[in-house]
């Protein structure tokens, strides 16, 4: 009795906490229903607007595509503002801020890195100068946008995105050179030569100029350039003493953000698949053009697709919240798509300083002046860091804040700066991009991307009159082959050979307007123009994915949109096929060996989600590039997934008895069978580990996981979760259906963070039958049903129409002007 009188007591005594528990439980209920409630996640019905023109009315047909109808093209960009605000807030916050290097005021230090280089880089200063010089109605219509961008931001109230309550921020003022200076991260994160010139300083130091090109093999048959690079730098002694590895990347933020050694640009891969066929090639003898843009995976995506419908404008496809135009997409009679040119319009100086007065250094003709300017960097919950950004007469000094172009040099006696044809106050792309807009047909949209300047792309279009056209766009400094260094090592910058001496003009950059042949294609594979030699950049991408486009566009004599679907979908790998006979001949000892080898030997090379033998492959190959290069060392293990080292591997297996295949750890002199069959065991111990001990039950998808990061809540336990979206992915680095392997940029080798951000298929002969899908879906509302909607489509290669007249409309929002 005594027990149960205790037990009374007791909960007399806690009968308040359960009181309190029960009311906090139904506190946070109510205030998240409240939030769910307000929160506006699908805008629908008026809303006033002081800064509109007049009335907009937006309607969304059945795949969540708005259809902006307005009476000025001003108020149509006013309302894509209003949209990109209220449907991608969030996402607009973090452009806005990683573009102006800002981020550590709400993310704290982990950022700090990342603001010094955009700082050091001048993002946001360069857009500034280069706005100044816009013309006054293309300055109208990029405020008409900001203004959009802003009215949204406030009409959300206080039911914000929860990423803003998580980091305690709201959104912050969108300005005209935002626009601007998100543009010029595109063309940052769209050219990364000047990695490829910094790793070959970096194995300057260990290798010579011969061993460096078996590493990074040229595409050419011969280098561009016969100077031997590495004997100038090591006669220079321009080497930091100290090298070694650098802090690693950061746990805390998602692979999409930059780190102390992964900044835009520095990857393999970044690039697209677009083609063109003429209607003697298509069945409905109209021409058929598809593009699916190859760029990291985010969630959202950073597509937005919208119609934009105005005098003088009416344009569909894709946008870029923070920048007023459709990038990708169709007018009313032609379509056009666009992959990276990967033209080499970024160069590194190796600068000399002055060691008695560390404030000059060497120009060709005397000691000059270091430009310096102070940036303050607030932190959230930390000091402000103040930096001193130095420049010389080509550009920043990159060595003061990227870790690894620190680490390469003697900063005591030299510096790096970069020379970015980007940065030029001449550039006016998104005037030219709102140009392009409203191009009446396909000659004048082609006649106007002479305004493009950066970032270069290959634009392939295709009209309702049959026509199919190629053009290169953007400006890359003049090169003569064989002359001086090319630009694919550092140059010395006091040597005037070296500087830039204008750039290639319009009419000298490969085009083509409708071929012979009946297509066109493109996949940053090597373009040289009819009337000049000198290629754009010696730092082609291998091949295979143009390769494979022109053998299926040969393998029909009539396609339809069924055959650009299955094209888009196709995962033979052409760079594995020349590797079979290696991995086939090979005989591991592991326990699994001949299981392994029995249920792989019928793998041809094509990389589908439920293919065993394309796991086993994909683990032996890496494992194969694992044992031939890593004697490099922190260069190898720091780049290995930025660089996935296939032309240097495919390279080397050609000679059975390569110095890289042997061990340099053993007395013995291993062949390449030698190396193979140890990276085949090797291969089989990770697999067994991480998939269990029966081979037959491994299949490339359980490992090759589509993964759309979060900015910046990706890594973060229980918030990944929720915000990241993955799926099971088939392909490689160097398939049509792109899925580039993340090696060991990541604790999951095989996983996938670089894939088609959009796939797209253009029918001009009803351009109304077009089709698109992306990865993620419109919102950017993690609770919406439109955060993730497309991702299961996307993954098997399934599409949604593309319609400017759709049938269906789903709910409408008006702007009406106050």
């Amino acid at each position: 009795m005594k027990f149960i009188s205790n037990m009374a007591g007791v909960r007399k005594l806690l009968r308040p906490v359960f009181w309190t528990l029960g009311f906090a439980a139904l506190l946070a209920l109510g205030i998240t229903m409240a939030y769910l409630y307000a929160a506006q996640t699908t805008p629908h019905g008026k809303r006033s607007i002081k800064a509109l023109g007049d009335n907009v009315l937006i309607s969304f047909d059945e795949v969540d595509i708005p259809h902006i109808k307005a009476n000025s093209q001003s108020d149509a960009l006013f309302a894509l503002g209003y949209l990109h605000a209220t449907e991608r807030s969030w996402q607009m916050e973090m452009n806005r801020r990683i573009a102006s290097g800002r981020l550590s005021e709400i993310l704290g230090s982990e950022t700090i890195n990342i603001d010094r280089f955009i700082r050091t880089m001048g993002i946001k200063r360069a857009a500034e100068h280069q706005f100044d010089k816009y013309p006054v109605a293309t300055k109208r219509l990029l405020q008409a946008y900001a203004d959009g961008v802003n009215a949204g931001n406030a009409h959300l109230g206080w039911a914000l995105p929860i990423e803003y309550f998580l980091t305690g921020s709201k959104p912050g003022h969108w300005s005209p050179t935002d626009s601007v200076a998100w543009m010029l991260m595109m063309a940052l994160d769209l050219g990364g030569n000047w990695h490829k010139e910094l790793q070959r300083l970096e194995l300057s130091r260990v290798l010579s100029t011969k061993q460096i090109w078996e590493v990074m093999p040229p595409f050419e048959a011969e280098p561009v350039t016969t100077m031997d690079f590495a004997k100038l730098y090591k006669d220079l002694n321009v080497f930091n003493p100290q090298a070694g590895p650098v802090n690693s990347r950061s746990k805390k933020l998602p692979a999409t953000e930059l780190s102390d050694i992964d900044i835009p640009g520095s990857k393999d891969g970044i690039g697209s698949n677009n083609w063109a066929l003429s209607g003697k090639l298509t069945a409905s003898g109209k021409p058929l053009l598809a593009n699916d843009p190859h760029l990291g995976l985010s969630a959202p995506a950073i597509w937005y697709f919208a119609h934009l419908d105005a005098p003088g404008l009416n344009v569909l496809g894709g946008t870029l919240p923070g920048i007023p135009a459709v990038i990708l997409g169709r007018a009313e009679n032609y379509a056009w798509s666009f992959t990276n040119t990967n033209p080499d319009v970024q160069d590194l100086y190796i600068e000399q300083i002055d060691t008695q007065n560390t404030g000059m250094y060497r120009g060709p003709d005397g000691p000059l002046a270091f430009k310096v300017r102070q940036e303050i960097i607030d932190v959230k919950g930390a000091p402000s860091v103040n930096l001193l950004v130095r420049e010389t007469r080509h550009g920043p000094v990159i060595s003061d804040s990227y870790a690894r172009a620190k680490r390469a040099i003697d900063t005591n006696r030299f510096a790096l700066a970069l020379r970015w044809t980007a940065l030029d106050i001449e550039n006016q792309s998104v005037a030219g991009l709102l140009e392009l807009n409203r191009a009446k047909d396909m000659d004048s949209f082609r006649h106007l991307l002479r305004k493009n300047y950066a970032p270069m792309q290959n634009v392939v279009m295709a009209d309702v009159d049959g026509n199919i056209t190629y053009q290169a766009a953007g400006v890359a400094p003049k090169r003569q082959l064989r002359h001086g260094l090319y630009g694919v090592a550092p140059a010395l910058g006091w040597d005037k050979q070296y500087d830039w001496h204008g750039y290639v003009p319009f009419e000298q950059l490969p085009s083509s307007h409708n071929p012979e042949q009946g297509w066109l294609a493109t996949a940053n594979q090597r373009i040289i123009a009819a009337n000049d030699p000198n290629p754009l950049t010696g730092d082609w991408d291998l091949s295979a994915r143009y390769e494979r486009i022109v053998d299926l566009i040969k393998a029909k004599s009539s396609h339809d949109i069924d055959n650009m679907k299955m094209m888009q979908a196709d995962t033979l790998s052409l760079t594995s096929i020349p590797l079979l006979t290696l991995f086939k001949a090979s005989t591991p000892t592991h326990p699994l060996g001949s299981k392994a080898v029995e249920l792989s030997k019928n793998f041809d090379g094509n990389m589908r989600v439920d293919s065993v033998g394309a796991l086993i492959f994909n683990a032996w190959a890496d494992h194969l590039t694992r044992n031939l290069f890593s004697r490099l060392g922190y260069i190898f293990h720091e780049t290995y997934g930025e660089r996935n080292y296939r032309g240097a591997l495919l390279g080397q297996i050609q000679n059975p008895n390569s110095p890289w295949c042997d061990n340099p750890k053993t007395e013995a002199q291993e062949t390449c069978l030698d190396a193979s069959n140890d990276a085949y065991n090797k291969a089989l111990e990770y697999l067994s580990k991480e998939y269990g001990n029966d081979p037959s039950k491994w299949t490339w998808g359980s490992a090759h996981i589509a993964i759309s990061e979060h900015r910046p809540f990706s890594k973060i336990p229980i918030l990944g979760k929720l915000f990241n979206l993955r799926t099971p992915f088939p392909g490689d680095s160097n398939t049509i259906n792109v899925g580039r392997l993340e090696l060991l940029r990541s604790d999951q080798p095989y996983e996938t963070l670089q894939a088609p951000s959009l796939r797209a298929i253009y029918d001009l002969a009803d351009l109304d039958k077009s089709l698109f899908i992306f990865q993620s879906g419109q919102s950017g509302w993690v609770q919406s049903n439109f955060y993730r909607n497309m991702m299961p489509l996307w993954a098997k290669n399934e599409y949604l129409p593309l319609q400017m007249k759709p049938q269906n409309i789903k709910r409408s929002l008006e702007l009406v002007n106050k």
